[in-house]
């Protein structure tokens, strides 16, 4: 079965060729304005005045405050869909360390707005609710071809064990007082060390 491609679900950018380093400038604004306020606090005039660029810089590629969200929830994961090592304790590991980071980016602020505004916004869930979907079956591929490789016991919930892995990242990054951070190293060897607790239980 194909894995579900997250480039598909971004909104198409309409006029000019895209301009890969003014994107990546303008989603990780995206990223900090709807951490630290979420969908109350969140508009394409907000992400400019963040990037410290022209409102007709994010006017000429999204439409809406719903096409930049979708966009920066894809931006921060399409990472998940190469993790493919041939090894599940060191895809659970690059899994982990690239939440944990995420999380660390906004203080955990995009996930915590997130349940919040899905569970008060219908009209919200409905758009991004696919979007997320399609990162979680990326999360669950991986634990999946562990699987079918032998490396993962027969019977074990795979989304049950995600949703393990994602909390303990979470968690970590719940821990940390403000300002505080890791580093690429320390994120990683937490990882790693979660990703071989979990597995002492679900591996075959």
């Amino acid at each position: 079965m194909q894995r579900p491609a997250l480039d598909s679900e971004l909104p198409r950018t309409r006029g000019r060729p895209r301009n890969p380093q003014i994107e990546v400038r303008i989603l990780t604004a995206a990223a900090r304005v709807y951490g630290a306020g979420g969908w109350a606090g969140f508009s394409l005039d907000a992400v400019a005045r963040d990037a410290n660029i022209g409102k007709s810089t994010i006017y000429a590629r999204w439409t809406s405050g719903e096409d930049l969200l979708c966009a920066m929830i894809v931006g921060r994961w399409q990472a998940l869909s190469a993790i493919d090592t041939g090894d599940l304790c060191e895809d659970l590991t690059m899994f982990g360390a690239l939440v944990l980071a995420r999380y660390l980016e906004t203080g955990g602020g995009v996930a915590r707005h997130l349940r919040r505004d899905l569970a008060g916004h219908p009209e919200l869930a409905a758009r991004i609710g696919p979007v997320l979907a399609a990162v979680t079956a990326q999360a669950i591929a991986i634990l999946r071809r562990g699987r079918a490789r032998g490396q993962l016991r027969e019977g074990v919930s795979t989304a049950l064990a995600s949703d393990m892995l994602l909390s303990a990242m979470e968690s970590q990054a719940g821990r940390l007082g403000p300002g505080e951070t890791m580093s690429e190293a320390a994120i990683t060897a937490y990882a790693a060390r979660v990703a071989g607790l979990l597995l002492g239980g679900i591996a075959a």
